[in-house]
Order: structure tokens, then sequence, then C-alpha cells
């Protein structure tokens, strides 16, 4: 009887070790999710565009100068109209408004550039930025003027462009901002209509995407 046992102990489990090798535990590859990317959104003004007239003078741009630009609500788009929402940074959980100074100069390097956006974003092409820009104080020589929008414009605008996110690489957008030419009289105040365009898609790869990692540790979230 006892040798009976044995046998059947053995014969189950043999089944279950032949059922188990049959078996594929690999993920399928129709349920396999792909690991986000990161797009980073750097923003600054054209070193081109450094002067403005004010009720006849000329100015010239120096490191006393400034302009305040409101960002805010980033996303992206791709063409069945899903989207990503934009974070300051990888370990941001809520959008944020950041205000930067777009005139902020030194002779050497120009126009200082800013990071207003680095976050995951699924892998996939995409076909439109939108983001917040608003200005609001402009200070420079003897003025200091408060401007805003043209009437009946939105605070976010559009961006159509054409770039691509792969899984765990880095996707760079560099914006250039003419500020003085963005700048006009309108009865008596200034307005800011934004001459906002992509300078450069940079497609930065995976050494990039462990860099952004890594300096994530140091951020004080």
């Amino acid at each position: 009887m006892l040798f009976k046992n044995r046998i059947f102990k053995t014969s189950v489990f043999a089944l279950l070790a032949a059922l188990f090798s049959s078996c594929n535990l690999t993920e399928p590859e129709e349920f396999y999710s792909p690991t986000a990317g990161f797009l980073r959104v750097i923003i600054r003004s054209d070193n081109n565009d450094t002067n403005i007239n004010i009720l006849g003078v000329d100015y010239n741009i120096s490191d006393q100068d400034s302009l305040d630009l409101l960002v805010f609500q980033g996303k992206v788009f791709n063409a069945d109209s899903n989207y990503a929402i934009l974070y300051h940074n990888i370990k941001s959980w809520r959008q944020e408004e950041f205000v930067y100074n777009i005139l902020d100069w030194n002779s050497e390097n120009g126009y200082t550039e800013f990071k207003i956006f680095e976050s995951h974003v699924p892998p996939g092409v995409y076909d439109l930025i939108t983001l917040g820009l608003i200005a609001s104080v402009i200070e420079i020589g003897p003025y200091r003027m408060p401007i805003s929008l043209p009437p009946d414009t939105e605070g976010v605008l559009e961006l159509p462009t054409s770039f691509t996110v792969d899984e765990k690489n880095v996707t760079q957008i560099t914006l250039s901002l003419k500020p003085f030419q963005s700048m006009s009289r309108y009865r008596d105040d200034y307005v800011f209509d934004r001459q906002i365009e992509i300078e450069s898609i940079e497609y930065l790869g995976r050494d990039e995407y462990e860099k952004v990692i890594t300096d994530s540790d140091s951020l004080n979230i």
C-alpha cells in the first residue's frame, strides 16, 4: 500500500511539473506596456532681438532689464487628440505655475535659457504642444510698464509641430521667443502677442534618460 502511494504522489508531481513547464510565463506581447520617455521643453529669447523703441528712444538690452513671463498648463497631443500633461520635473505630481525673467541677459552668452518642463510622456508620435504664456511687467531703461495679451487672446497658445517620444529616451524641444518684437503699442498700453517658434527638436537617447533619473535624486519635492 505504501508503494502504491509513492507511485501516486510521484505521478502527481510529474504531471504538475509538465504542466508548469509547458506554460509561457512571459508577459504576452499584446499586454506589454511600454516605459515612458521624457519630454523636455526649453524656452529662451532670441539673441537677435535685443532692442525696443519707446517714445522715440531706442533701448538696448542690459543685465538690469526684466520681463516676467508666467508659464503654465503644458500639454502635448497626438493625432487622435489624446494628450499627456507636462510637469515641471519628473518628480512633480501636479501642474504648477512658474515665472521666468525672459530678459535675463549677459554679454557673453546672451539670453538665459529656462527648462520649463521635463516630464514622463508615453512613447508615440505627437503633433501639438499647448502651454500658457502670459507676460505682466517689463522693466527696461527708466521704464516699468505693465503689459498684457492682445484683447480676446487666450492665455494658452498652440504650437503645431511633429515629434516623437521613444521609450526610455529623451526628446528635447527648444522654443525661441522674440521678446521685443512681441511688444506693440495698443491705445495707452503695450500688448505682448507672443512671437514664438520651435527652434529645434533633439533626440538625446538612453544616456540622457539615465542622467535625468540620476539628477532627479537631488530634487526637493
